[in-house]
């Protein structure tokens, strides 16, 4: 039966977890922890719902030696199975223990094989009977019962076919399929993890069909017609292609909405949580991130714009739903979107990055508006969570609450120290010009003296800073604003100007020589790639290797340890954000 309801308390790592009107199709995401198996465990138990069909995570199918004599001892209905909190011990079936939850081996999927074997049984008997009744059976007047597998193999796994049941073994009847378009069948045994995964989520919503159109080649009455159910499925995208996890989902749309089918899904997926619909989109939050008595389970968002403002505010709804705090990191555009290319590189450096959420913000003002945004934003699902933007120290810094400067020019600076080079590349010293540490320290300084001019130029075009011309929507006063635009440009950027800027960076660039904090000012990401690809890059060591070698040994200076600890301090004693209403 649909579930239109249900409330669940003080469950594992639920406390409170409720849903007023379980829509059709429900995709529960949350952080791991936050009790999504546990809900679905709880749904599925709860006093007076029946047919409700539960597909655990750990649905692995062992190989099974399917005996004829076996199919005739017992019928089995797969969806039946399903329903229930255990699977009983059958005769020919090899299984450990019966007991069906989301913390063990769930056995029932080890029947699927017999189930359908046991189809070809009965349809063998029903083409018996009519035969026996009739004296014969007329061509073309038999129905294929095996057309709704077959169908559903062609949406989901197009390059897959149902082909038949083999018993001409007795003692090892097969399940054949076709994939590929090759010669050879392949048994269900031998499928790979993700197609067998499919036709264990999916057969039984189509185990009555089957049995349905074997009752016709028999001429008699078909079972009645399926009740509304209730299947649930934690984590449909396990074995899955990203490609196949979208069509599981489309496939789970059609089937709520032309039959009597009511879905709930708890998934980790990027991909299903992306695809899914403000409607059908719900967090469950961790209990520690909410107040006592308040719900941990809430919807996404209100209405698909709402839906849409999140996904563009946190890159994605997976970046949300992590229920972690948000870094905002400079970066440059990439087809990743709001990925953070180095994060692999700030995970190396200090292991608090792994418990927060990093975000592509592009440049320092875009990433401060960002954190302005996503601050409120992320209150409204967790007020206990804060938001920083984590920028380079470089040029004319803009500090704010909540705006924090890295104590170097940019990330790869603190990886410019020889010691840390020297025991980087330790595997293929040998292959390198770099006997001492000295001569690592000597190659970096004269890649710093070399950089001097580049340096200067880096600073002087961040003092000018970018210009921006965007035209006015009245036509009429286009020509005006460009004469305004050109002028000021020609002041913003006059020789004068310019040569003022240039002086200032040749002083602050001498000065930071004068310091001897040139392997700390300077930029670091073009002195590390100088130096790899002038003195490393034939050592077989691959750039984003090195650097990721370079930034486990970083991490083991004070000076990288004192500092990103005072940060993931000075994160946690941020004052709370205050939501602002969808």
């Amino acid at each position: 039966m649909r579930i239109p309801t249900f409330e669940i308390r003080n469950q594992r790592s639920i406390r409170h977890a409720k849903c007023d009107a379980v829509p059709r199709l429900m995709i529960v995401v949350g952080p791991n922890g936050s009790g999504k198996s546990t809900l679905l465990n709880m749904v599925r138990s709860a006093a007076g719902y029946t047919n409700v069909v539960y597909v655990g995570p750990h649905r692995a199918m062992r190989k099974q030696q399917v005996q004829q004599r076996h199919l005739m001892a017992q019928s089995l209905s797969y969806e039946t199975l399903l329903s229930g909190q255990n699977v009983p011990g059958m005769e020919g079936i090899r299984i450990f223990d019966g007991n069906r939850d989301p913390w063990g081996y769930d056995e029932s999927a080890n029947y699927l094989k017999h189930t359908l074997c046991q189809i070809e049984v009965d349809r063998l008997q029903a083409i018996g009977n009519r035969i026996d009744r009739e004296g014969e059976i007329k061509r073309d007047s038999i129905v294929d019962p095996w057309k709704p597998l077959r169908e559903l193999t062609s949406n989901l796994l197009p390059h897959m076919v149902f082909e038949r049941i083999d018993a001409t073994n007795r003692d090892q009847v097969k399940v054949l399929f076709r994939v590929h378009r090759l010669d050879v069948l392949v048994d269900l045994d031998d499928l790979s993890s993700g197609e067998k995964s499919i036709v264990q989520m999916f057969y039984p919503l189509i185990e009555r069909e089957i049995k349905a159109l074997i009752k016709d080649i028999e001429l008699v009455s078909a079972p009645a017609a399926r009740p509304e159910i209730c299947v649930l499925i934690d984590e449909p995208e396990l074995h899955l292609h990203p490609n196949l996890q979208l069509k599981v989902l489309d496939y789970l749309r059609v089937i709520t909405s032309k039959q009597p089918v009511q879905v709930i899904v708890a998934t980790h997926s990027p991909t299903v949580a992306e695809a899914a619909s403000f409607e059908e989109l719900f967090l469950l939050r961790p209990t520690e991130l909410v107040s006592s008595d308040e719900n941990q389970l809430v919807r996404v968002a209100s209405d698909e714009d709402r839906l849409a403002t999140l996904r563009s505010l946190f890159g994605s709804v997976h970046n949300l739903t992590s229920m972690l705090p948000v870094i905002v990191v400079e970066s440059v555009s990439t087809e990743q979107g709001r990925a953070v290319p180095d994060r692999q590189l700030y995970r190396a450096l200090h292991p608090a990055f792994d418990r927060a959420t990093m975000i592509s913000g592009g440049g320092k003002r875009e990433c401060i508006s960002l954190r302005r945004a996503l601050e409120p934003a992320l209150a409204e699902f967790a007020p206990a969570l804060r938001v920083i933007a984590l920028l380079d120290k470089d040029c004319a810094p803009l500090v704010e609450q909540g705006v924090e400067l890295l104590s170097v020019s940019m990330i790869e600076n603190f990886l410019l120290d020889p010691d840390v080079i020297y025991e980087a590349i330790e595997s293929v010293r040998a292959r390198t010009p770099f006997k001492t540490v000295d001569d690592v320290a000597a190659a970096l300084d004269a890649i710093l003296t070399e950089a001097r001019d580049a340096e200067v130029g880096r600073r002087t075009a961040a003092a000018l800073g970018p210009a921006f011309f965007h035209p006015p929507s009245k036509v009429a006063e286009i020509s005006t604003k460009v004469v305004a635009f050109r002028t000021s440009l020609e002041q913003r950027y006059s020789e004068a100007a310019v040569a003022a800027a240039v002086a200032a960076a040749g002083t602050a660039v001498d000065t930071i020589g004068a310091a001897n904090r040139r392997r700390e000012e300077f930029d670091g990401k073009r002195v590390l790639g100088t130096l790899f690809g002038r003195h490393l890059h034939e050592s077989t060591l691959s750039r984003p290797v090195f650097v990721f070698y370079a930034a486990r040994r970083a991490r083991r200076r004070k000076a990288v340890v004192a500092y990103f600890n005072q940060l993931f301090d000075r994160l946690s004693t941020l004052p709370p954000a205050k939501p602002v209403a969808a």
